[in-house]
């Protein structure tokens, strides 16, 4: 079909809501209006922007939201009853939000499979994601002219401190990202998000479109290099190297001389990284790594009593749980000495960061690698895929993201591709 500007505009405003989704400030303020947003924007393209809905699409579409609500239908009713947890119950409520996210996810899915070509769907998201990086760079610099203009936000599952804004435009949180390059007082950038480790994340996705999707602008990747610096986030920094490295393999095989330049870059993000390893695992913010090392031990811990079924997915349920659970330490001593890291936190009244072994604990061991499982095939960017999922999944070992609807869709786009498989549905 011929795709006009009225079409355009809205398939970026709803992949604008889907990349904001993956950890957003404005999520965090307006989660449920919002996410009502998404789904009813995704029926309005679905139904408004296409043309009819090809039967096959359509029954693999049923198939995946049906198998997800039998999944959370089976979680929900054969999670154990956990006599620490005695007179806390899960909260459905929770359970339709997963749902509803996951409704969503398929909407989108349907109508991209349906009325898109995947090549407009990597266009859109280039496009969106090149905003989130001029808005970065921006809000980066902007802090300096800010700073004495900002108001305190709460929000989100407390009604607590979030950041400081400007007008809702730029985000900052001071006293929790402040941080000395060279001598040089910065504010770690956020951007749009609730933290730098997440903008970090859509900038490493622009960066793996740059270099293997699109024509290679080297302005944009340039930008995109200082970008995902002034996050000073260590697996930010890591992943952007990982990514140039292929990205400039057939300029550095063919001129030894780019060798040069690749060290002489690599020197100052080398100190950049190893610095802020040395403060998170030694220094005075050890916590941020004591807390990301517990979310690697005691879900797992967790799961290893609850195996089949986990404790559920109600966040709030699993919060409290953890506080109380009492972990064996050969989870720590395993991982203490093989990384000579000592595990200092013994339990936290915080989610899990990390989204893989949060879903082992909640969902059991075989539905969460089963999901991971269909993270992996997921059909939206097939391009040097395995490098793509390296960048995903190096994120959901680090960030509470994988059942946010940015996320989840790539695990809704590997279920329906697998159903299709095993449907022999042409799609």
């Amino acid at each position: 079909m011929r795709i006009t500007n009225t079409h355009k505009f809205f398939d970026t405003l709803l992949l604008l809501l889907l990349v904001m989704s993956g950890g957003g400030l404005l999520f965090v303020f307006q989660r449920n209006n919002l996410s009502y947003l998404l789904l009813f924007l995704a029926i309005f393209v679905l139904v408004f922007m296409g043309t009819k809905i090809k039967k096959s699409i359509f029954n693999v579409s049923l198939l995946t939201l049906s198998f997800f609500l039998s999944l959370l239908l089976v979680n929900y009713s054969t999670v154990p009853q956990i006599e620490i947890m005695r007179g806390e119950h899960l909260n459905y409520l929770q359970y339709a939000f997963h749902l509803l996210n996951i409704a969503s996810c398929v909407l989108i899915l349907m109508h991209l499979k349906n009325n898109r070509a995947s090549s407009y769907f990597l266009d859109r998201i280039h496009f969106v994601l090149k905003i989130v990086l001029y808005h970065a760079l921006l809000s980066f610099l902007c802090y300096f002219f800010l700073k004495g203009y900002l108001i305190k936000l709460y929000g989100g599952w407390g009604n607590e401190y979030i950041s400081d804004s400007f007008y809702y435009l730029f985000f900052y949180d001071a006293e929790k990202y402040k941080f000395s390059l060279f001598g040089i007082e910065f504010v770690r950038n956020q951007g749009w998000f609730w933290e730098p480790g997440i903008l970090q994340i859509f900038l490493n996705i622009l960066l793996f479109i740059e270099g293997f999707v699109v024509k290679k602008n080297k302005w944009t990747i340039f930008l995109l290099i200082i970008a995902i610096i002034t996050t000073y986030s260590t697996t930010g920094i890591f992943i952007m190297l990982f990514l140039l490295v292929f990205i400039f393999w057939s300029y550095i095989r063919k001129n030894p001389l780019t060798i040069i330049f690749a060290i002489s870059l690599s020197l100052p993000l080398y100190y950049v990284a190893k610095t802020n390893i040395e403060n998170k695992t030694t220094g005075e913010r050890s916590s941020s790594f004591q807390k990301r090392y517990l979310d690697l031990v005691q879900p797992l811990a967790i799961a290893s009593k609850h195996p089949l079924t986990g404790v559920g997915l109600d966040r709030d349920y699993f919060q409290k749980l953890r506080f109380r659970f009492q972990m064996e330490d050969n989870f720590g001593k395993i991982i203490q000495i093989y990384t000579g890291f000592e595990r200092i936190s013994e339990s936290t009244e915080k989610g899990s960061s990390n989204s893989l072994t949060y879903l082992i604990a909640a969902m059991g061991f075989p539905a969460a690698f089963f999901l991971f499982y269909c993270l992996l095939k997921q059909e939206l960017f097939t391009k040097r895929k395995g490098i793509f999922m390296t960048i995903i999944v190096i994120s959901i070992f680090s960030e509470p993201l994988l059942l946010r609807p940015f996320f989840l869709i790539f695990i809704v786009s590997g279920m329906m591709s697998i159903f299709n498989k095993y449907t022999k549905q042409k799609i």
